[in-house]
């Protein structure tokens, strides 16, 4: 087996010298310190998961790895994950043999506004992170800041996911002079891929959680600088709502996939349970992979609309979310979707904060959230780890994505390209990709369903271990979706 050593994606990170990757004596938080196969780490933006591959390497934990890459897509991806957002967590622990979600949606005042004034939401993102960092971390909390702070304050070239963002979604920022400031030239266009992008009041905030811990956010010096700002901005918020805010830890829904248990979260993350849904249907046995083009598609619809229930009646939307996922040589797996509730929040940024406003979660955003862990409790081991986000679809997609791989025997690279499809209840018909087979729709016209092409369908990011990873880890895959721009790393021999 040949010994693995990364190069660290930033000189500070983690605060330490790197040593040489033939030297044994490298200890646990510095890059290279494991020597060996040390897992698999995912995401919706290319600099995270190089900074989520440094922490593997250091001998972070799964949980490790996927804060400190949503930590980093705070400041690449400020359009779909950002303090003032949340998000839904699922992880695995091998040693603990159980797997467990985390809950930390922003949510609305829990008192009545004055005057039917907007509401302000309650901020979960840091208390969330720090919640999984508590339970199964193993690096320091500031390590697993300091990257993102680092990026933040010294800047970036603005990444394209970004770039593209700004350009489909970027009208909700035109009101707000700061958020202009921030995004856009001063020719008036949105800043473009590769232009300088620096963060500065968002680097003030990362180094004081980094330092203090997010009960600095939720009770100490921003706190009543929040409040105020979002009462300016005409919302409405208390300092008792941020304090009392707390992260929920939930069951995972289980269910069966051959020998192993497929681990969703429950509500509010819509997108999981719909995927839940699905698979209960059509996953497990060949009546899916074994059909042809046209009656896997009917048969996913028929699957998605029972899933969806009630909750489909609006066409896809819903964007506005990230996800990042990591497998660590331990046998562990976490994988999160952050959400700012739709592209850039309300477009408002709260005074001198510098925090987007995010508007309460709406069952747009609670669909377009769908973590999985795979995994097998008699070998204590997982398995896979996979993210879903970017729209209200993504439950379909991730649902049938895991058909095709589970039950049908494709490759990761084949389930992730092939052509997806989902229903559009506002209308009755099918959303189907645009590189579908030319005489698919035709033939779904014959059995009296109406085609809607459209470009893509979700955003799922993917880790398969078949023998799972500690077993085989050097049959492991992971890959990001092809639909995006994101990026994935997988630990070499």
């Amino acid at each position: 087996m040949r010994r693995q050593c990364a190069v660290p994606i930033l000189g500070a990170l983690l605060a330490v010298a790197v040593g040489s990757c033939s030297d044994p004596q490298i200890p646990v938080g510095t890059v290279g310190h494991v020597q060996k196969y040390f897992g698999g780490v995912a995401a919706d933006e290319p600099r995270a998961v190089l900074i989520g591959r440094d922490v593997l390497s250091a001998g972070g934990s799964a949980a490790d790895a996927v804060i400190a890459m949503s930590m980093a897509m705070m400041v690449t991806r400020p359009d779909a994950a950002g303090p003032g957002g949340g998000g839904v967590c699922v992880f695995y622990s091998a040693q603990e043999n159980k797997a467990e979600a985390l809950e930390f949606m922003p949510h609305a005042s829990r008192t009545p506004p004055e005057g039917g004034r907007w509401i302000g939401t309650v901020p979960g993102t840091f208390r969330g992170l720090f919640a999984l960092s508590a339970r199964y971390g193993v690096l320091r909390w500031e390590q697993l800041v300091l990257p993102a702070e680092n990026m933040a304050r010294f800047g970036i070239p603005l990444p394209r996911s970004l770039a593209r963002s700004l350009i489909s979604d970027g009208a909700s920022l035109f009101s707000d002079p700061v958020a202009r400031q921030r995004f856009f030239a001063a020719d008036g266009k949105p800043l473009s891929e590769g232009a300088p992008f620096r963060q500065l009041d968002l680097a003030g905030i990362l180094g004081r959680i980094r330092v203090a811990g997010p009960g600095d956010f939720h009770e100490g010096h921003y706190l009543r600088q929040y409040v105020q700002a979002v009462r300016d901005a005409g919302g409405w918020i208390t300092i008792n709502d941020i304090r009392k805010y707390r992260p929920v830890w939930n069951d995972t829904v289980k269910l069966s996939a051959g020998n192993h248990i497929l681990h969703f979260a429950p509500s509010p993350a819509l997108g999981g349970i719909v995927a839940a849904g699905i698979w209960r249907d059509i996953g497990n046995s060949s009546r899916f992979s074994g059909n042809d083009d046209a009656g896997q598609v009917m048969l996913a619809m028929q699957a998605s609309r029972r899933a969806h229930q009630a909750a489909l009646s609006r066409p896809v939307s819903g964007r506005g979310s990230v996800g990042a996922l990591s497998m660590d040589q331990a046998g562990n797996a976490a994988a999160c979707v952050l959400t700012m509730g739709a592209p850039f929040g309300t477009g408002k940024v709260l005074g001198e904060t510098g925090i987007i406003a995010v508007a309460p979660a709406s069952a747009d955003t609670a669909l377009s959230l769908a973590p999985l862990v795979m995994a097998n409790d008699k070998v204590k081991s997982a398995y896979a780890a996979a993210t879903g986000a970017g729209d209200r679809s993504v439950g379909t997609a991730l649902a049938t994505v895991l058909a095709r791989l589970l039950d049908g025997g494709q490759n990761i690279d084949e389930a992730l390209r092939q052509y997806r499809y989902a229903p559009q209840a506002q209308n009755g018909h099918i959303l189907l990709e645009e590189d579908a087979p030319p005489a698919l729709p035709a033939r779904l016209a014959g059995q009296g369903r109406m085609v809607t092409r459209v470009p893509s369908i979700g955003r799922i990011n993917l880790m398969y271990c078949p023998q799972g990873m500690r077993e085989r880890p050097e049959e492991c895959a992971v890959r990001t979706d092809p639909r995006g721009f994101g990026h994935a790393i997988n630990a070499e021999f």
